[in-house]
Parts: C-alpha cells; sequence; structure tokens
C-alpha cells in the first residue's frame, strides 16, 4: 500500500525541492541560490502554497507518527524536535500517550514570548483526561539554546507531576529541546 510519504520527494535535496515549487529560471535564481533568496523572489501567492505545503507535510508527518512508541526522552526529542527546533519564542507541548506508550494526541499547551511560557498545570490535566491518557511527557524549547532547566520549569515539573499522579496518569518526563540537544527530567533522576 502506498502513502503519502512514499514517493521519490525524500531522494531530492533541498534545491530540486525548491524548484518543485517554484522554477528557479523563471525567479531568475543562480544554481547556488539560498532558501531565503527563493523567499524573497516568490510571490506571495507562492509563498503561501510553500507556507501551506511545509504545514500540511508537518501535519501530517505528526499524524503518521502518532502511531510509533515513545518510550524515553531520545523519542520523545525525536517527535518534538521538527515542531519545536527553529521557533523564536517558548512553546510547550504535550504528548498524551495511551497504555501502550503510543500518542493519543500531541497538543500544543501555551505559546510564550522569548525566554518562557506560562503553562497552566489545569490545562495539561484537562487534555489529559480528555483523551483518556494513561501518560504524559511535557516538551517545551528553549531558543537561547541553553539546555539547563529555569526555576520555573521545574516548578512546573513538580506541580504537573503531583496533579497526574492525583488522578492516575503517569508523568514519563519533561523534556527541554535546543538546537541539536536535550534534556529530560526522567533521566536526570528528577521526576
Amino acid at each position: 500500500m502506498k502513502t503519502l510519504f512514499d514517493n521519490d520527494m525524500r531522494a531530492l535535496n533541498e534545491s530540486e525541492l525548491v524548484y518543485k515549487i517554484a522554477n528557479r529560471k523563471q525567479l531568475n535564481l543562480s544554481d547556488d541560490f539560498t532558501f531565503d533568496e527563493l523567499l524573497d523572489k516568490l510571490t506571495p501567492g507562492r509563498k503561501e502554497v510553500a507556507q501551506a505545503a511545509v504545514e500540511l507535510y508537518t501535519r501530517l508527518k505528526v499524524k503518521w507518527e502518532q502511531s510509533q512508541q515513545i518510550t524515553n526522552s531520545a523519542d520523545a526529542y525525536k517527535r518534538m524536535y521538527p515542531i519545536l527546533a527553529n521557533l523564536q519564542t517558548e512553546e510547550c507541548w504535550g504528548i498524551f500517550l495511551n497504555q501502550a506508550c503510543r500518542p493519543i494526541k500531541i497538543h500544543r499547551i501555551s505559546k510564550g514570548g522569548l525566554s518562557g511560557t506560562l503553562v497552566d498545570v489545569r490545562v495539561v490535566m484537562k487534555e489529559a483526561i480528555l483523551c483518556n491518557s494513561a501518560a504524559l511527557i511535557l516538551v517545551h524549547n528553549h531558543p537561547s539554546g541553553n539546555i539547563r532547566p529555569s526555576k520555573e520549569d521545574d516548578r512546573i515539573t513538580t506541580e504537573i507531576s503531583k496533579a497526574a499522579q492525583l488522578l492516575n496518569v503517569r508523568m514519563m518526563d519533561h523534556v527541554i529541546v535546543t538546537e541539536g540537544k536535550f534534556y529530560s527530567y526522567a533521566d536526570e533522576g528528577r521526576l
């Protein structure tokens, strides 16, 4: 059975993929152009199509990945890195899992500023209850690249862990994503 992802696109390099979106000769681009140069040359309509294609791919990829187990911090990082890696502001996401550690739902909890995002324990637990989650993993990014958790990160981890325990939902981890690295509360023995 052929899926959306079984095609020749994965074999193409970035320039070839961009060429599929916009004819480089029509846009007067050299053979060795950057992605930023391409974006500058695209019409507003083509930019919108390119952005929509990327967003659709991201959403479909997340749906496909929801069938894959998440059993440790590396799995959570691998799953969330494409979503959180290049953001300029902090976002916090919840991965809500069933008994077999397969995602039921991956949901953005909050979106914040350059150095923080407000996470409400009630919002996290509401999502866990609504999707009948057996376990959860909290994941957020640090755009600064600093991998160490802040005092606020420690506080929210403790609060969500306590609330989850009361509701018989296992908090498996809280993972902080940075460029190419991650910090795991579970790996550090802090859960």
